[in-house]
């Protein structure tokens, strides 16, 4: 995306169906005192202090295919245990 005020929201909070799950949403909203940006070759990801210690050391990955294009997130050090289609998470 050319619009450079834009990040990639990843936030953990309670549901699915292993007791957490992953959002990820476009927002141009950042708070100064509770997020915090990570930014790649131009690409910006912000994720809230509550949400971090859920997904640290976990690879996010954008997923081209036939479904579609999407990110996800994967290889979650943190998770003990996930559902078969990787949205939901326990620790």
């Amino acid at each position: 995306n050319d619009n450079s005020t834009q990040y990639l929201r990843i936030v953990v909070e309670a549901g699915g169906c292993h007791g957490f799950q992953y959002l990820l949403d476009l927002t141009q909203n950042i708070d100064p005192d509770d997020d915090i940006i990570f930014e790649k070759n131009g690409a910006k990801v912000v994720i809230d202090t509550m949400s971090l210690p859920y997904i640290d050391g976990a690879t996010l990955n954008f997923k081209d295919d036939l479904m579609g294009s999407t990110f996800e997130i994967i290889d979650n050090p943190n998770a003990t245990e996930s559902c078969g289609c990787g949205g939901s998470f326990s620790v």
